[in-house]
């Protein structure tokens, strides 16, 4: 074997190794970033306002709405929107709450 083919060989070895490597850096970042993806959707805000009471997940999905039998005919259509607004905007406030604490910053 002449002295090209030899570092022919070695700088072959290497970039196999290198890209080897870098699959495993690539392989660990999914790996931890589906394990953050994990979490967040494991995290739930609710709020209670006594005849609506509301859950979501932290990727802003609402996961359960419970009406009490009373809204249907106790709001008008225009109070019974308000107060559902009101529901989520405190899901989202609890939502932008977590995020500023976990993270250091506003949602966007």
């Amino acid at each position: 074997m002449s002295d090209r083919d030899e570092l022919t060989d070695r700088n072959q070895l290497t970039d196999k190794d290198l890209v080897e490597s870098v699959l495993r850096d690539l392989t660990e970042a999914a790996e931890k970033w589906e394990e953050l993806v994990n979490e967040a959707e494991a995290v739930t805000f609710s709020v209670d306002m006594g005849d609506i009471h509301a859950v979501a997940n932290s990727d802003g999905r609402l996961l359960s709405l419970t009406l009490h039998p009373g809204v249907m005919t106790g709001y008008a259509p225009g109070e019974l929107a308000d107060r559902l607004n009101l529901a989520i905007a405190a899901l989202r406030e609890a939502a932008e709450a977590e995020n500023e604490a976990r993270y250091g910053g506003r949602l966007r």
